[in-house]
C-alpha cells in the first residue's frame, strides 16, 4: 500500500473509533489541514481503490449515530434514554420524525452486494434497531458467525504492551483474521502501529456493539435469560480492553486525550456493562450465574478507571449505587434490627470494605461533576442518598468506632453541596459521638434540632424529618449528653439539656411504638439518674432517683431490653428507700440472659451478688466475665488466621456456667472478596452467610423495579447505645478484672491475692504487649464513661472504691469485714531510717497546658435476643453458676519475677520486674527517685530519649533537673494508661497489708509513671507514709490528692483520719480539729460521698467530738446501713452509671 493508502485507512479509522460524530475537522490532510466528515470519506475512495461499501459502511454509521443524538446536549447519549431508570427504554431508538430520514440509509446499506463484508451485516443490525425491527437485528447478527464468540473475531496481539502503545496488532497479512476480510480490518494493510490504525479497534468496537444490540434486542422481547446470555458473552472482550488498554490512560486524572481517541469504544462498553447489570440486579440473585454480577460490578469499575467524571454521570451513579447496595446486602445480617456484635469487632476492617470505599470515592468524584449547591426550596437529593449509602456500608462493616472517620469525612465533604440537611447532621451528630468529639456532637444535634424544628414549624412538606428519626436522635443524643456529664466535673447544663431533648422528642413520639416507648422511658431514666449523681444535693436525690427507677420499670415493662434490665438493675442496688438488692440480682440476670456477649452485664451481675454476701456465685459470674472475654479474642484470633488461610466457617463456644450455653460465638467469614481492581471475572462470593439468609435469597431489587430505592432503606434502626471499640472492649475487661482481684482479696486475703497480680499484669501484657503496664503509651486520649480525674462523681480514679484497700474496722489487716477506704494498717515495725527516702512536692497550680482531652462515647453491643422462658432465666443463670465450665487458656509468658522482688533497703530503689527499665532508658544506674513528684519529668525524659545527668540523693529535696521541652497533649496519659495506672496503686495496697512495704513505693511509683495526676496514686502514698508513722508526708500527699481532685473522697476521709488519730489513747483530739473534720465530712457526706459509709463514720466520730450525740447516732446509723449491702466495687467506677 501506498502512504497515502495507509495514511486515510488510519484517519477514518481514528474518526470511526473517536465516534465524533458531529466534529466539523475529525480528521487531518497529510499537510495537517483539517478535514471534515465529506473530505475524509472523499479522500478515501480517492486512494483506496475498490473499498467503496467500507466508505458507504462508515458514512451511514455517521449518519444514524447524528440522527440519534441529535436530541441530546451529552455526545455520549444516543435516543431518549434516560440516566437513572434501570429498564431499557428508548435507548438507541429513532424519534418518529427521523424514522424516514433513517430509512433512507438503510435500504442503500440493503442494496450493497458484498459477501464476508461482516461489517455490512453489523451495521444493518445497528440500523434494525434503532428502526424498532428487532427481529430483523438478531436476524442481521445471526448471519455474523460465531458472534457469540467475539474474541475470536479479533486478531490477538503478539506485541507485549509498554507504556506507549496498547492493542497492537499483527505486522504482516498472515497474522490477519480471515473471517473480517473486507471490513475496517484490512487484510491489505500491513499495519505495525497503533490499534486504531490497523482497525483492531474498530473491530472490538463492532463486537461490543453487536453483543450489545443482541441483549438489548432479547430485552425488547422481554426475554432476561437470552439477554444475560448474549450480555455475559462479552466477557471475553472486557478482560481483553482492561488489560490491554494503555496505562496512560490511568496515569492522571487530569488529561483524557486518550479517552476521546477511544470514545466510541468506551460508549459501547460502559453501555453494555450498564445494561447487564440492571437487567442483572432485577432478575437475578447475588451469587446467581456463578456470581456474574460481581463480575460485571468488577469490571465496571476498573474500566471507569479510565473515563473521566463528566462521562456517563448518569449511569455511573446508578451502578455505583447499585455496587454499594450489592455488598451491604450481601455482607449484611438477616434482621435489619438486630445490631452487630461488639464480640466480633475487630481492629482490622473486612476485607470487602476497601472495595466498597473504592467504589465511594469514585462515586464522589462524580457527584461532585454533576451535582451543584441546591438553589432556594431545593435540596441535592443524590448527595443526601450519597451520605446515607455511606453510614450503611459502615454500620455493615462492623459499625467500628475506630472506623468511623472516613465516613464523617464524607459528612463534611457533603455539607458543601448541601444546605442545612437534617439527615447530614442526624448522622454526624452520632458520629461524632462515637468518633469521640463530643463537643462538636452537641453542637450538630442542636444545629439538628433547630433546623428539623425550623422546618416542621414551616410546614413545607418533605422538609423535615420523620418522626422516628427525630424521637431515634433526640434520645441518642440525651444519653449521649448524660454519658458527657458523669464523666466532667461541672457538666450539670449538659444534663439538664438532655432532659430537654427528652421532652422534645415526646412531642412527636407514637404511642403505639412500643419499642419507641420504652427507649424514650429509659433515657429519662437515665436522665434522673444522672442528675442525683452530678446535682450532690440531698434533698432532691432520693426524688430524682425514685422517678428513674419509675421510668425504668416503664421501659421494662413495655419492651424489655438488655440495656433497661441493666439500667434498672444500677438503680436498685442504690441507697435509699427503693434499695432491693435482690430484685436487682433479678433484672442483671435478665440482662445476661438476653444479651449473654456484654461483659458488663457479668460485670455488675457479679457485683451485686457481692453486695448479697454470695461471694462465691460473684466470683464464678465474674470468672465467666472474664472467659467471654478470652473467647472473643480466640475467635478474633482465629478470624484473622482463617482470612489468611481461607479456611471454613469457626466456630467458638463460650463458657458454660450451670448447664447453660451462654451464647455460641460463630463467624461468618466471606474469603472471595470483589477486587475492583482485578482483570480477570474471578468475583464468586461464598454459597452461604452464617448470620443471614442464604445467598440465593439476596436479590439487589424487584422484578418490576424501575429506580433504585433510597438508600435509607439500607440503614439500621439506630442502636440503645454505642458500640464499644476494641480498646474500649480491653478497659471493660481490665475493670473487671481489678473486681476480680478485690474479690480475691476479700476472700483468700491478700497473701492469695499476691500471686495472682502476675496474672493479670500477664493479661495486659497479652493485650497491649509488653510495654504496656509498665511505660506510658502514645496512643490518644479515647472516651469512656469513667474517663478522668476526680470526685467519684465524676468517675475519678481514686482506690476509695477498691476494697483491695484495709477494712473498715481498726483490727489490722487480718479483718474479715473489707471496706474500700483501707481504715485500717497492718502494723510493721520497720524504722524510717531503713526505707528509702520520699518526700512530697506541695501542691503546686498544675500546668494550665497539662488538660485531658476527654470524650463520651461508651460504646455497646446489642444483640437483642431474648430468651425462651423469661420466669426461668434466673434459674439459668445458678446453674451456670453451678456448673460452668473452666476453660484453659493458654497465655504468654508471664512476668518472671514478683512485682516487688529487687526493691531493698538502704540503697538504691530498682524498678520492679514487671516494667520497663528506667535506668537502662535514663543511663544512670544510680538515680534516686526522692520526689515521687519529679516523675512527670522522669516520663518526658523517657519519652523524648533524652538522658539524664547523673543526681545523687542528698537528705534534703534535690535540685530540680535541667529543664526539659514542654509535653504536648499527645503525650498525656491515655484512658488505658489511667486504668493501669489505678492496677498498680490496687497493687500497692495489696503489697501494704501484706507488710511488704518497699514493694507497695515500687507499685506506687510505677502508676505515677503511666498517671501522675491520679489521685489514687497520691492516696496510696499517703497510706504508704501513715504504714511508717509518718503523719506529716501523709497529710502532705492526701492534700496533693485533693488539689487533683478537689471533691475526692477517699483523699478527704484518709485527712480526717490523720487529724482524729492521737498517739496514745489518752490523749484527745483537738476541737480545731473535730470542726475541720466535722465540716469536710459533712460537705462530702451531703454531696459525693453520700453512700460511703467510711465517710460518715468517722463523721459521727467527728460530731461525738463536738458533742453531738443525736448526729453521732444518726451517722453511725447511716454508715451501718451502708456498709450492710455494698458490693465489693463501687459500681459507678467499675461499670458505669450508664451504657
Amino acid at each position: 500500500m501506498h502512504a497515502k493508502d495507509k495514511y486515510y485507512w488510519a484517519q477514518l479509522r481514528a474518526a470511526l473509533t473517536a465516534g465524533q460524530w458531529s466534529s466539523l475537522a475529525p480528521g487531518k490532510a497529510q499537510k495537517g489541514s483539517p478535514l471534515s466528515w465529506f473530505h475524509i470519506l472523499r479522500k478515501f475512495n480517492k486512494h483506496c481503490k475498490g473499498f467503496q461499501d467500507v466508505a458507504e459502511v462508515a458514512s451511514q454509521t455517521q449518519a444514524l449515530s447524528l440522527l440519534l443524538g441529535d436530541d441530546t446536549q451529552d455526545v455520549d447519549q444516543l435516543g431518549l434514554e434516560v440516566d437513572d431508570e434501570l429498564v431499557l427504554g428508548d435507548e438507541c431508538l429513532l424519534p418518529l420524525e427521523r424514522i424516514e430520514e433513517a430509512r433512507g440509509g438503510y435500504e442503500i446499506l440493503k442494496s450493497l452486494d458484498s459477501k464476508n463484508f461482516d461489517s455490512l451485516q453489523l451495521i444493518l443490525a445497528f440500523y434494525a434497531y434503532a428502526l424498532g425491527q428487532f427481529s430483523e437485528c438478531l436476524s442481521y447478527l445471526s448471519k455474523v458467525p460465531k458472534l457469540l464468540e467475539a474474541q475470536s473475531h479479533i486478531p490477538p496481539s503478539f506485541t507485549t504492551r509498554s507504556d506507549n502503545s496498547a492493542l497492537q496488532v499483527p505486522g504482516s497479512i498472515a497474522e490477519t483474521s480471515s473471517s473480517w476480510t473486507g471490513s475496517f480490518l484490512s487484510a491489505d494493510f500491513s499495519g505495525s502501529t497503533a490499534d486504531i490504525k490497523d482497525g483492531r479497534a474498530w473491530a472490538i468496537i463492532e463486537s461490543i456493539r453487536s453483543t450489545c444490540l443482541q441483549g438489548m434486542c432479547y430485552e425488547k422481547l422481554s426475554q432476561p435469560k437470552k439477554a444475560t446470555q448474549a450480555y455475559s458473552s462479552a466477557l471475553p472482550l472486557l478482560s481483553s480492553i482492561e488489560s490491554e488498554m494503555p496505562r496512560t490512560l490511568t496515569a492522571t486524572h487530569s488529561s483524557f486525550a486518550s479517552f476521546d481517541n477511544y470514545r466510541e469504544l468506551w460508549r459501547w462498553v460502559e453501555r453494555l456493562m450498564f445494561r447487564t447489570i440492571s437487567l442483572l440486579s432485577r432478575f437475578c440473585c447475588l451469587d446467581e450465574n456463578d456470581g456474574l454480577i460481581w463480575t460485571m460490578f468488577t469490571h465496571y469499575h476498573a474500566c471507569s478507571a479510565h473515563w473521566p467524571a463528566t462521562f456517563r454521570t448518569g449511569h455511573r451513579s446508578t451502578v455505583a449505587v447499585l455496587h454499594l447496595r450489592a455488598l451491604i446486602i450481601q455482607h449484611q445480617t438477616s434482621s435489619t434490627t438486630v445490631t452487630p456484635n461488639s464480640s466480633f469487632q475487630s481492629a482490622k476492617p473486612p476485607q470487602w470494605l476497601s472495595t466498597a470505599r473504592s467504589v465511594i470515592h469514585e462515586y464522589r468524584i462524580i457527584l461532585r461533576t454533576c451535582t451543584t449547591f441546591p438553589k432556594a426550596g431545593e435540596r441535592n437529593i443524590k448527595v443526601e442518598d450519597f451520605v446515607d449509602l455511606c453510614v450503611a456500608v459502615w454500620e455493615t462493616s462492623g459499625a467500628m468506632s475506630d472506623h468511623v472517620h472516613w465516613v464523617l469525612d464524607m459528612l463534611w465533604w457533603a455539607t458543601r453541596l448541601t444546605f442545612n440537611s437534617y439527615r447530614i447532621y442526624r448522622h454526624m451528630t452520632r458520629l461524632l459521638s462515637i468518633s469521640g468529639d463530643a463537643e462538636l456532637a452537641k453542637r450538630t444535634l442542636r444545629l439538628y434540632v433547630q433546623v428539623v424544628s425550623k422546618a416542621r414549624e414551616a410546614g413545607v412538606d418533605n422538609d423535615f424529618d420523620t418522626d422516628r428519626h427525630w424521637v431515634e436522635t433526640l434520645i441518642n443524643g440525651a444519653r449521649m449528653l448524660c454519658r458527657l456529664s458523669i464523666s466532667r466535673q461541672d457538666a450539670i447544663d449538659d444534663a439538664k439539656e438532655a432532659g430537654d431533648m427528652i421532652e422534645k422528642a415526646k412531642t412527636r413520639l407514637n404511642e403505639d411504638d412500643r419499642e419507641m416507648v420504652a427507649r424514650v422511658a429509659l433515657a429519662e431514666g437515665i436522665c434522673y439518674t444522672t442528675l442525683a449523681i452530678i446535682e450532690q444535693d440531698p434533698y432532691t436525690r432520693q426524688t430524682r432517683l425514685g422517678c428513674a427507677l419509675a421510668a425504668y420499670f416503664k421501659s421494662v415493662a413495655t419492651y424489655p431490653t438488655p440495656a433497661a434490665h441493666h439500667q434498672l438493675a444500677i438503680a436498685l442496688s442504690l441507697p435509699g428507700s427503693s434499695q432491693n438488692v435482690d430484685e436487682a440480682i433479678v433484672s442483671a440476670r435478665a440482662a445476661v440472659e438476653d444479651d449473654a456477649d456484654e461483659i458488663r452485664h457479668w460485670h455488675l451481675l457479679g457485683l451485686l451478688l457481692s453486695a448479697n454476701g454470695e461471694w462465691e456465685k460473684a466470683a464464678g459470674v465474674l470468672e465467666v466475665g472474664a472467659d467471654l472475654d478470652e473467647s472473643k479474642q480466640e475467635v478474633e484470633s482465629l478470624a484473622r488466621l482463617d482470612a489468611e488461610h481461607t479456611a471454613d466457617d469457626i466456630v467458638v463456644k463460650a463458657p458454660m456456667a450451670d448447664g447453660i450455653q451462654a451464647k455460641d460465638f460463630e463467624l461468618d467469614h466471606r474469603h472471595a472478596q470483589v477486587n475492583g481492581h482485578s482483570k480477570l471475572p474471578a468475583a464468586h462470593l461464598p454459597p452461604s452467610d452464617a448470620d443471614g439468609p442464604t445467598s440465593e435469597y439476596k436479590r439487589l431489587l424487584d422484578s418490576d423495579a424501575t429506580t433504585i430505592p433510597p438508600s435509607a432503606t439500607l440503614l439500621r434502626p439506630l442502636p440503645g447505645h454505642p458500640l464499644p471499640s476494641p480498646r474500649d472492649a480491653f478497659d471493660y475487661a481490665l475493670q473487671l478484672r481489678m473486681t476480680q482481684m478485690a474479690l480475691a482479696e476479700h476472700i483468700e486475703g491478700p497473701e492469695g491475692a499476691e500471686g495472682r497480680w502476675v496474672d493479670v499484669f500477664s493479661w495486659i501484657a497479652e493485650r497491649k504487649g509488653p510495654s504496656a503496664s509498665g511505660s506510658m503509651t502514645e496512643t490518644q486520649p479515647r472516651s469512656s464513661i469513667d474517663t478522668g480525674t476526680g470526685a467519684r462523681t465524676t468517675q475519678t480514679s481514686s482506690v476509695l472504691h477498691q476494697p483491695s484497700q484495709d477494712p473498715l474496722n481498726e483490727k489490722g489487716s487480718n479483718a474479715n469485714q473489707h471496706g474500700p477506704l483501707g481504715l485500717s494498717l497492718g502494723q510493721q515495725d520497720l524504722p524510717s531510717s531503713e526505707l528509702p527516702p520520699i518526700t512530697v512536692t506541695p501542691a503546686t497550680p498544675a500546668d494550665p497546658h497539662r488538660q485531658f482531652p476527654f470524650s463520651m462515647d461508651e460504646k455497646d453491643s446489642l444483640k437483642g435476643r431474648r430468651s425462651s422462658s423469661a420466669d426461668g432465666t434466673g434459674r439459668k443463670v445458678q446453674q451456670m453458676l453451678r456448673a460452668r465450665v473452666h476453660k484453659g487458656q493458654e497465655k504468654i509468658s508471664t512476668i518472671s519475677k514478683k512485682l516487688g522482688h529487687g526493691v531493698v533497703r538502704n540503697g538504691n530503689l530498682k524498678r520492679t520486674r514487671s516494667a520497663p527499665d528506667f535506668y537502662a532508658v535514663l543511663q544512670n544506674h544510680n538515680y534516686q527517685a526522692s520526689s515521687i513528684h519529679s516523675r512527670r519529668r522522669l516520663r518526658s525524659l523517657i519519652r523524648h530519649n533524652a538522658a539524664a545527668a547523673p543526681i545523687e540523693s542528698p537528705p534534703a529535696p534535690p535540685a530540680p533537673l535541667p529543664p526539659v521541652p514542654e509535653e504536648t497533649p499527645t503525650l498525656h496519659a491515655t484512658k488505658d494508661d489511667k486504668l493501669i495506672s489505678d492496677l498498680w496503686a490496687m497493687s500497692a495496697a495489696t503489697f501494704r497489708r501484706l507488710g511488704k512495704i518497699e514493694q507497695a513505693k515500687g507499685a506506687i511509683q510505677e502508676a505515677e509513671v503511666k498517671d501522675s495526676e491520679n489521685p489514687a496514686v497520691w492516696i496510696q502514698l499517703g497510706l504508704y507514709y501513715m504504714a511508717l508513722d509518718r503523719n506529716r508526708e501523709a497529710l502532705d500527699a492526701f492534700q496533693k490528692a485533693l488539689f487533683i481532685s478537689p471533691d475526692d473522697i477517699a483523699a478527704s476521709v484518709h485527712l480526717c483520719r490523720i487529724h482524729l488519730s492521737t498517739k496514745c489513747s489518752t490523749d484527745t483530739v483537738d476541737s480545731d480539729k473535730a470542726d475541720l473534720v466535722a465540716g469536710i465530712l459533712g460537705h462530702v457526706t451531703r454531696g459525693p460521698g453520700w453512700d460511703v459509709p467510711e465517710a460518715w463514720y468517722y463523721l459521727a466520730k467527728a460530731y461525738g467530738l463536738q458533742g453531738r450525740k443525736d448526729k453521732e447516732r444518726e451517722s453511725l446509723a447511716t454508715a451501718l446501713a451502708l456498709s450492710d449491702r455494698r458490693s465489693i466495687r463501687d459500681i459507678g467506677r467499675a461499670v458505669g452509671w450508664c451504657l
